[in-house]
């Protein structure tokens, strides 16, 4: 199973099955992001992000939620995933209130493969299969901006995910209930966010990216709680 998305999305929970392997010297950044590093400290997040959005049923997914009502699902601890849209370009605004000095981490532009448990799959494979979007060099017009002021360079990374396991539901993303069941191995490429430590008050979180083509435009109003 081949899919990819872009910048949303999606996020996380469970399992890490064997940490990435370091990879060669990283390659140039697209415009205006920063020199990328495959294994960094964004690798586990991306893949927990994965088991978040895809884990969900499709009914309350905050990947498919058109105004943020299900932002707050399966999130808890000090980081918060935020989601873009599912394989498709297009402008997306969500309202999501969120505790304060909550870290936010979110995809610009990104790729997934996951693969039947029952089919043996190799993690080679399914890296494999990841590369082939070409996200590191086909990626481009990756912005964040923050209540109006754009965000350093160094926010934004790309990163290679560890292995990870994910259980879909019978109601899920793809649409298909046929396709529920245990995928092992999955992977992603991309590049993410991390903004740290919100303050409370209100804020307008506003993040893009372009991959094969398409364009994702997705804004946050967001309450910090106190």
């Amino acid at each position: 199973m081949k899919k990819a998305i872009f910048a949303f999305i999606s996020a996380s929970m469970l399992l890490l099955a064997a940490p990435l392997a370091a990879s060669a010297s990283p390659v140039a950044a697209p415009s205006g992001a920063a020199a990328p590093s495959v294994a960094n400290s964004y690798s586990p997040l991306a893949a927990k992000w994965w088991v978040w959005v895809l884990s969900q049923p499709a009914s309350s997914n905050p990947l498919l939620d058109t105004n943020g009502s299900q932002c707050a699902n399966q999130q808890s601890g000090p980081t918060w995933f935020l989601a873009g849209l599912f394989n498709t370009g297009g402008s997306v605004t969500r309202s999501c209130t969120v505790p304060a000095h909550t870290n936010l981490f979110f995809p610009l532009a990104n790729s997934f493969d996951i693969e039947l448990q029952s089919a043996h799959k190799t993690p080679a494979f399914v890296r494999g299969v990841v590369a082939q979007a070409g996200v590191q060099n086909g990626a481009s017009n990756l912005t964040v901006t923050f209540d109006g002021t754009a965000v350093g360079p160094g926010v934004v990374k790309y990163e290679e995910s560890p292995i990870f396991k994910v259980t879909l539901p019978s109601d899920n993303i793809f649409g298909d209930p046929t396709l529920a069941g245990v995928y092992e191995p999955g992977a992603d490429a991309g590049y993410y966010a991390m903004i740290h430590d919100v303050l409370p008050g209100t804020h307008t979180l506003n993040f893009t990216g372009t991959l094969n083509g398409q364009t994702i435009n997705s804004t946050y109003a967001l309450t910090v709680s106190p």
